[in-house]
């Protein structure tokens, strides 16, 4: 799944309760430095899509989706959560490089 997903209130139990491995980027268009890192996103996106292709990416735009970003307790932008089997593993606030999210990623595995 190379692809980063949209989701919102209305199709975010596919995260939610997805079996393995979810990581969802919460962020805003008006956010610069979630726009500026986002692209940093995909390439973690599209290198796991190559190497662990079960893992599952999306991104949730805050001002579309309130009540997942109050469900979540997102504060501070961008925030990455890294779902397993259902639950929150990890909790990633703020701009990160591709190396730093690959190592929470690879230590949440």
């Amino acid at each position: 799944m190379s692809a980063v997903i949209e989701y919102n209130e209305n199709n975010y139990s596919d995260f939610e309760w997805f079996e393995g491995l979810a990581v969802i980027r919460f962020y805003a268009d008006w956010c610069k430095p979630c726009v500026q890192n986002f692209p940093v996103f995909e390439q973690l996106a599209a290198h796991y899509a190559e190497v662990k292709p079960e893992i599952k990416f999306g991104k949730v735009n805050i001002d579309q989706s309130p009540i997942l970003t109050l469900r979540y307790n997102v504060y501070g932008l961008p925030s990455t959560l890294i779902f397993k089997n259902g639950q929150i593993m990890q909790r990633i606030a703020g701009v990160k490089s591709l190396n730093e999210l690959k190592k929470f990623l690879d230590s949440t595995d």
